[in-house]
């Protein structure tokens, strides 16, 4: 019988207080990795949650993936919609957390439950569930 260990799935609005440092201490532990799933990754009012800020400071630890980003993040009245990619990028992050990588799914929003983020996170944990019973090594 074979230990499966499995990587965390965390989800972090960046507008929720104290976000930054939560980020921060999870990023300590070098099997972790930031997935920025903005549409569009900058911060008019917040320049350190811009692209450029994230990758200088998280380096390789940091990915950012257009594909699992509200494609509607300016247009809130037509709900959430993902890009037509999204089914690649959704078993990309199941396979690292299969492998035992964790992640950040980062996002702006401060409200988890209207929030793209937490989708794409059902879409993931569904990916999962859906490689385990395929019989895929997670």
């Amino acid at each position: 019988m074979q230990l499966v260990t499995t990587g965390t799935l965390y989800t972090i609005g960046y507008s929720n207080p104290g976000a930054a440092a939560h980020v921060a201490r999870l990023m300590r532990d070098e099997r972790t990795l930031l997935l920025d799933i903005r549409y569009s990754p900058r911060s008019r009012w917040s320049p350190e949650w811009n692209r450029r800020a994230l990758a200088a400071r998280y380096g390789q630890c940091y990915l950012w993936d257009q594909r699992l980003g509200n494609v509607n993040y300016q247009h809130h009245e037509r709900g959430i919609e993902l890009s037509e990619q999204y089914p690649l990028a959704v078993r990309a992050v199941a396979s690292l957390l299969s492998q035992g990588t964790s992640l950040i799914l980062l996002c702006a929003c401060k409200n988890a439950r209207t929030c793209h983020r937490s989708l794409v996170a059902k879409l993931v944990q569904d990916a999962l569930s859906e490689m385990q019973y395929e019989g895929v090594s997670v």
